[in-house]
């Protein structure tokens, strides 16, 4: 990364802002520590996960997955022909390109991008004896898996959970790395204010819909294709979460190969093969590329190919929708809510609609007080450009205002 673009994401608080703090609320609990996320301002994704568009299906994400020219392959999961948004979209979106690039005559492959599609695409095509090399712009790997241990226990910043246990290939890395999979219960509590409480039946449509869509697609309900957000294309079983943290999952996704962080790639020029020009000016040639780089980083603009991109696969970048899913980890001496619900909703905040009402109890999962507060799609972008102090006193008086503290 360039000094501008250091000064310019520490400016706009990037994902990661962690301070110990020490303030008291009337019940006399004590926040001892916070985290909070800012996926739309980091300039290596500009945002949390993809969704399909109102009007648009998943032809579109197939398009952007297609090859081009037989050297310029693509993977993430906005590449995933039959499903996105989530880790197993991802990984699954690696195979896809390795079967397409074992279809041309190609030895020495770049992949660009340590998040889960290119980890896993550099793992299998190591595996079947490519020169692989594997450049990151971050100084770390995992993308937009990224724990978190500031607070003194893992927290998910990105990604958190498996999407369905039955079957999915992620629970195999998980058996393989010795983690430890907690299923998240499904009890909820709803409060309004001073400690009242709202009936489930009595939620209204504007509630069910930060919860269900917003929370989940990162977007609005009128933005968004409701029929392919409803499609069952995800795994069966449960949701779980990692108690040891998602990046538990990434050494099972290591191989021998090369790997190069703190390398942006500004340029992808075809031509006799591939040459990618980076950041400092530096250059690298390979017989082809794989792009598993976030949809919001493509839509930026931030990687010029050369020759441009085919329209059908430039209409499928513009086309998509990038969702933001943003997190605030609040960390007490003492917990203050009910200690057994999954979620607690705050209904009734005095906001504007969408912020702060939905919360994880984090109790149950790891033995410490702490809830996260999400935002999601016009909330999180709302919120992005505000100073972490005013966030976070947001989050708390919404919190003291539920439980009448």
């Amino acid at each position: 990364m360039q000094r501008r673009d250091v000064l310019a994401a520490v400016a706009a608080g990037v994902v990661g802002t962690f301070l110990p703090v020490d303030r008291g609320l009337a019940s006399g609990a004590r926040l001892t520590g916070y985290l909070r996320t800012n996926w739309s301002r980091d300039p290596f994704c500009f945002g949390s996960y993809s969704y399909t568009p109102r009007g648009l299906f998943r032809a579109a994400h197939r398009r952007l997955a297609e090859p081009v020219a037989g050297r310029i392959f693509f993977a993430g999961e906005a590449a995933n022909p039959d499903y996105g948004s989530t880790v197993h979209a991802a990984y699954e979106s690696a195979g896809h390109a390795v079967e397409a690039i074992e279809e041309e005559d190609h030895g020495d492959i770049a992949v660009i991008g340590a998040g889960v599609a290119g980890l896993r695409a550099a793992q299998m095509l190591a595996n079947l004896d490519y020169d692989v090399t594997v450049y990151e712009a971050r100084d770390r790997i995992g993308g937009r898996l990224w724990t978190d241990r500031s607070l003194g226990v893992p927290l998910d910043l990105g990604a958190s959970w498996i999407h369905g246990v039955e079957g999915n290939p992620l629970v195999g890395l998980a058996e393989d790395a010795g983690a430890t999979l907690v299923e998240t219960g499904e009890e909820i509590v709803f409060r309004l204010r001073d400690g009242a409480m709202l009936d489930a039946e009595e939620v209204p449509d504007w509630l069910e819909e930060v919860i269900s869509i917003q929370h989940n697609a990162g977007a609005r309900r009128d933005q968004i294709n409701l029929a392919a957000f409803r499609a069952p294309t995800d795994y069966g079983g449960a949701e779980a979460v990692i108690a040891e943290g998602y990046d538990r999952l990434l050494p099972e996704l290591a191989e021998d190969h090369a790997l190069l962080t703190g390398h942006v790639l500004q340029r992808v020029a075809l031509g006799g093969g591939i040459r990618l020009r980076f950041a400092d000016g530096a250059e690298a040639r390979h017989d082809a590329v794989v792009v598993t780089v976030p949809l919001g980083v493509l839509q930026a603009g931030r990687i010029v190919f050369d020759p441009p991109l085919p329209d059908t696969k430039q209409e499928a970048i513009a086309s998509l929708g990038m969702g933001v899913l943003d997190k605030l980890y609040l960390q007490f001496d003492a917990p203050f809510w009910e200690g057994d619900p999954t979620w607690i909703v705050t209904a009734d905040t005095g906001l504007p609609r969408g912020q702060f009402n939905q919360w994880l109890n984090l109790l149950p999962v790891l033995g410490e007080p702490i809830l996260l507060g999400f935002n999601g799609a016009d909330a999180a972008r709302e919120l992005a450009s505000l100073e972490d102090e005013t966030v976070l006193g947001t989050a708390l008086a919404v919190l003291e205002r539920a439980y009448g503290l």
